[in-house]
Order: C-alpha cells, then sequence, then structure tokens
C-alpha cells in the first residue's frame, strides 16, 4: 500500500530545517517525490523577496520540526534559514497560501513552549500532523491539496455559453471580440493548474444560457474529452441546453471531431467565420423550441 492516487499535480516548497530535523527532512522528501509530488528546494543566497516569489510559485509549504526552536522572534534562530523560511511563508499564508507543520517526533510535552507556541498558531491555512509516518503525513498533506475550491459562479442568463482552454486564449478572444456584437456571452476560460471545480461551475452556469458551445484550438486532446463530459452532465441526448463543438481551421480538422459524431454538432471553419456558425447553430436551436 501506498499512496492514493490524484489527479491534481502538486508542487511542494520543502523548506529548511534545524540540524536536528535533517534526517526526517530527508525521509520526507523521498516520500513526497516518490509520491509524484514535485519538491521546490530553496537556492543558495536568495533575497527575500527571491524566496517569496519562490514559495508563491508552489501550492504549499512544508515544515519540520525538531527540538530547537525557529519560531520565536527572539531567538537566535529566528534568522536561521528554517526560520527566515518560516517567517516569509507566514506572510503569505494570510493570502490563503497553504503551510503544512510536521512533528515527526510527535513531541507534544504541554511545557515545550516552542511546540506549544505552533500550535496555538495554527489557523487558516496552516495544518499541523504529529504523525510518525511520513508517508501518512504526505497522503494527509495530499488529500487536503486535492480538495477542491468550489467555484463561484454567475447564474446572470446569456445567448451563449463559451468554454475554452487557457491554451486558447488568444485565438478564443479574438473571436469573443467578434461573437459578443451579435450575441449575449457568458465566458468561461479552463484553467488545468486550477483545483476548482469546474464541474460544479458549469452544472449551474451552463442552464442559464440558451446554447453551450466548447472552442477546440491548440488544446484538443483536452476539448475532446471535455466536450464529452459536458455532453455527459448535459443530459447525454436529452440535454436541455445544445452543445457545439467550434475548431479553428488553422489546428483542428473535421477529421480531429470525428469522435463526436453523433453526439453534438461540430464546426470547422477560420476563426473569423466561427462567430456566424454559433449564430446559425444558434438561431437553429432556438426556432426549434
Amino acid at each position: 500500500m501506498f499512496l492514493t492516487v490524484f489527479s491534481q499535480n502538486i508542487k511542494v516548497f520543502l523548506a529548511e530545517v534545524t540540524s536536528d530535523a535533517s534526517e526526517a527532512r530527508e525521509n520526507l522528501k523521498e516520500v513526497l517525490i516518490k509520491a509524484g509530488i514535485e519538491v521546490v528546494e530553496p537556492q543558495e543566497n536568495l533575497s527575500d523577496e527571491e524566496l517569496e516569489k519562490t514559495i508563491l510559485e508552489t501550492d504549499c509549504a512544508v515544515y519540520i520540526l525538531g527540538t530547537l526552536n525557529f519560531y520565536s522572534p527572539e531567538g537566535s534562530c529566528y534568522d536561521s534559514q528554517a526560520g527566515r523560511h518560516y517567517r516569509i511563508a507566514r506572510k503569505i499564508r494570510k493570502e490563503g497560501f497553504k503551510m503544512f507543520f510536521w512533528n515527526p517526533a510527535g513531541i507534544i510535552n504541554m511545557r515545550n513552549n516552542y511546540i506549544n507556541s505552533i500550535r496555538r498558531d495554527i489557523v487558516e491555512n496552516t495544518i499541523y500532523s504529529a504523525t510518525t509516518s511520513p508517508i501518512v503525513f504526505v497522503e494527509d498533506l495530499r488529500t487536503i491539496m486535492n480538495v477542491k475550491p468550489k467555484a463561484s459562479s454567475d447564474l446572470s442568463k446569456a445567448d451563449i455559453y463559451f468554454i475554452y482552454n487557457d491554451l486558447d486564449k488568444d485565438s478564443a478572444e479574438e473571436i469573443l471580440s467578434l461573437l459578443t456584437d451579435i450575441q449575449s456571452v457568458k465566458k468561461l476560460c479552463i484553467n488545468m493548474s486550477s483545483r476548482t471545480d469546474y464541474s460544479e461551475k458549469i452544472a449551474k452556469e451552463l442552464p442559464q444560457c440558451k446554447i453551450g458551445v466548447i472552442y477546440v484550438d491548440y488544446a484538443k486532446e483536452w476539448a475532446l474529452s471535455f466536450a464529452r463530459q459536458v455532453w455527459k452532465d448535459n443530459g447525454g441526448q436529452g440535454g436541455k441546453v445544445p452543445l457545439f463543438v467550434a475548431g479553428n481551421q488553422e489546428h483542428i480538422s473535421y477529421e480531429d471531431l470525428k469522435v463526436l459524431k453523433g453526439v453534438m454538432e461540430c464546426s470547422v471553419n477560420d476563426k473569423s467565420l466561427i462567430p456566424l456558425d454559433l449564430k446559425i447553430f444558434y438561431d437553429n436551436k432556438t426556432n426549434e423550441k
């Protein structure tokens, strides 16, 4: 038995530790890597600003607690690398960044002011663990980090619900600039690195629109799979909102879209003509009702 499999990639900043926790850090690093988690270690001689930028490029930070105190601003260890990493990440935490504290020795003596000060600082976006197993700690970390935040939904009505991948943003925005001149449009840009639950968001917003559109350009494999999932979630053949797949002929052919034959209507055209294709589909479907 190892770690539960998740689809979400996680990037972890593994902070420096005090000397007594160095072995625990190496053990944890090995488990993180075996679990498929990307480990980011700080480079030497980074300024506070550079270190903050490095940490912000990760999803969370992990701190391993030993018996030496890096926590107290009055203590000499606070200006060690371990204390410095803690100080900077603690500031970021207030903006939603998660910090994990691992106490592998399970030190919970109530007289230990250092550990207790850490435990008192467990607020939002801070997680404390006293498990002695690095595998259990990493599995807990993955479970927490893979909980998708609920996306806020815009329940305003529109003619067209236009969905596209962030990789296709440039050409999608060109189409939208033309499309919004003739139809009311609600757009959704899918960012694959986000932990947002897009399925829930689409389930709430799509019914507020007359038709749904999945736009395809570079992100072909993603779009084809995603379109089928949206079709299924929308009720399949009995779906209440007609769905349409629009492909940019610069990178997509009808052959690419043949897997959607019989599932939903598709069109491949020059991106400048796609708004017209969508208008025709919209008129046909709304006239049928």
